[in-house]
């Protein structure tokens, strides 16, 4: 009887502790859920690294951005993973260097090369291809609601973002550009789900972060990723008439060729407007402190005349002190604005010099959700806990002529130096950016030795990526 008896509480107790485990491991998943964050990942288009207030503009008004990286970490030294739309945002979006999918120029910007260009340019594809895995579709596995909003220009039909992992898209597709700012803001009715949602007058910055601020009220209960991507302040360079009558009124008079034009500075304060907005809702939702915010650009500003369509307005800014612009892998064209917020977490609100690169992006979200990384960025938690980044070297590679007016070239920087190589007259440029953050001394001849180095560490990343080259032209025709 005694042996039943302790054989029965054996099985009674097995079955306790069984119990006990597993409402423990459900317990400790449900609890690992609600610690994961909320997080709103917001890309501007074509905003220029001083083009902020806290970044040194003393011109355009952005106080609700200033607020953001008072508290949370404003990056100094933060790169596009490309000079160019389609490839930074294939980079932005999987975390993989713009080689690897073979995206490497604006998509639909590749064309053709006449007897005026010395080298021809390699293709590129014209859709971010389905094998390449994007934060959306990670984030599913982890329960995320996920929605994108505005530019995608990765392409469209199967390849756009309601088939990349996002439950909601709105105005994503292959379109690199609206028409216009206002409404309908493309022609021929294209974007049907974002007429459903806006009316004459709408502007389409403030509708897109409409959309957004809806997302958010019906996701408060849940874990969120938002894609917001604004179109702005690409070209055409429209901005609101109440906005731009007050810079008008601000500098004087539209002069023109001072820098940032009025109606520029209009597009940016309604961008800053609008991360006011979504600031205000995560505070009202109580949301705040657990949702991660990433502000940036997808490269840098427009410093020259756009295309004959879009010119009205342009140059809409310029880059200085940084060199070149929009297209070039000069400073101008790759440097730009970051700032990062996660309360919960960054409990050390600060100006941060670390050299980091957009598609740290996603190792830094696949981190902080326990989800695979990839190899060609790393993730930036451990700064969000004042820790330090080991060094690593950065490339950029453009082996493509574009309409900002840049030639083939590559660029790679370690620590304070930076190598850039011309693949026309197959000269290389050695800058100490410390020192001279302009590049305007060109130290290739002076600095052999430190030339030599970055050159070797620059071969062994293209190849490694497996990376394709300009080659030339036989129908080129020397002026």
């Amino acid at each position: 009887m005694k042996i039943v008896n302790v054989f029965g509480l054996t099985i009674v107790l097995v079955i306790m502790v069984l119990f006990l485990t597993m409402v423990y491991s459900s317990h400790k998943k449900e609890k690992q859920q609600e610690e994961l964050p909320n997080i709103i990942m917001i890309v501007t288009d074509d905003l220029g690294w001083q083009d902020l207030a806290n970044y040194g503009n003393n011109f355009i008004e952005s106080p609700n951005l200033t607020k953001l990286g008072d508290e949370g970490i404003k990056f100094t030294n933060a790169y596009a993973p490309a000079p160019l739309c389609s490839a930074s945002r294939s980079a932005l979006i999987t975390g993989l260097h713009p080689i690897r999918t073979d995206i490497t120029e604006h998509i639909h910007g590749n064309q053709p090369a006449g007897p005026h260009q010395k080298l021809l340019t390699p293709p590129i594809a014209q859709q971010l291809g389905l094998e390449y895995t994007t934060i959306a579709e990670a984030l599913k596995t982890k329960n995320y609601a996920t929605a994108f909003f505005g530019k995608w220009h990765l392409g469209g039909g199967k390849f756009a973002p309601h088939h990349r992992g996002f439950d909601v898209n709105i105005a994503g597709g292959w379109n690199g550009l609206p028409n216009s700012f206002f409404y309908p803001f493309f022609n021929n009715g294209q974007k049907p789900e974002l007429l459903n949602v806006s009316s004459e007058g709408d502007y389409l910055t403030d509708v897109l972060t409409n959309e957004a601020i809806k997302f958010i009220d019906k996701k408060k209960d849940s874990t969120f990723f938002i894609n917001l991507n604004y179109y702005s302040p690409h070209v055409p360079i429209e901005g609101k008439k109440e906005l731009v009558q007050k810079y008008k009124e601000k500098r004087g008079k539209d002069k023109d060729g001072t820098m940032p034009n009025i109606h520029y500075a209009a597009m940016v304060e309604s961008i800053d407007q609008n991360v006011g907005r979504i600031m205000k809702k995560l505070d009202e939702l109580k949301l705040t402190d657990n949702t991660l915010i990433i502000f940036t650009s997808d490269n840098g500003g427009l410093h020259v005349p756009s295309l004959p369509a879009f010119i009205k307005h342009t140059p809409p800014t310029n880059s200085g002190p940084l060199r070149e612009g929009k297209g070039y892998v000069y400073e101008g064209g790759i440097r730009v604005p970051l700032i990062i917020k996660w309360p919960i977490r960054i409990k050390d609100n600060r100006e941060d010099s670390t050299v980091v690169v957009g598609q740290d992006f996603f190792n830094t979200i696949m981190e902080i959700t326990g989800l695979k990384q990839t190899s060609d960025g790393i993730s930036l938690l451990p700064l969000f806990q004042s820790k330090s980044l080991n060094e690593r070297g950065v490339l950029w590679h453009l082996p493509h002529y574009n309409h900002q007016g840049s030639k083939p070239s590559t660029a790679y920087r370690e620590g304070d130096w930076k190598i850039i190589y011309n693949y026309e007259n197959e000269l290389y440029e050695l800058y100490n950016l410390r020192t001279d953050i302009s590049e305007s001394d060109n130290l290739a001849t002076k600095n052999v030795d430190k030339l030599k180095a970055l050159k070797v560490k620059m071969k062994s990343r293209l190849e490694e990526l497996k990376a394709k080259f300009p080659k030339l032209n036989p129908a080129y025709t020397e002026n």
